[in-house]
């Protein structure tokens, strides 16, 4: 009884381990297949050109 107990186990991380390379492979295949969105202004660095340095001597 242990042992099938034990073997159980084993299949049910084998086949969980499965589960999440599928879902990681989906997730890359999504990410390669869906076109790239526009940056919002969140994520987007703003523009901004530094002053000019004016020498006063």
């Amino acid at each position: 009884m242990l042992k099938k107990a034990f073997v159980i186990i084993i299949a049910l991380c084998a086949f969980g381990s499965l589960g999440g390379v599928f879902l990681a492979g989906l997730n890359i295949y999504t990410r390669s297949t869906t076109p790239q969105q526009e940056t919002t202004s969140e994520s987007a660095a703003p523009s901004v050109t530094p002053a000019p340095v004016v020498d006063t001597h």
